[in-house]
């Protein structure tokens, strides 16, 4: 099974670049790799609604902490 370890969001110039970390374990529990990475850039509206309602929440934190 593979197990999503770490997620982030970038602005490039190319577009949204979504890069990912993961491991993969085993039927018996053993990690047989870890923090294996890729990226792509997004094409998906669904998910750039996502990132954009995400930022929208940090920054309404952020103010409150002004």
């Amino acid at each position: 099974m593979k197990k999503v370890t770490g997620i982030s969001f970038v602005r490039t110039s190319e577009g949204l670049r979504v890069a990912y970390a993961y491991s993969e374990i085993d039927e018996s529990g053993n990690v047989t790799a870890s923090n294996e990475r890729g990226s792509y850039i997004n094409l998906d509206d669904a998910t750039k609604a996502f990132v954009a309602a995400l930022e929208e929440s940090v920054l309404k934190r952020i103010q409150q902490g002004e």
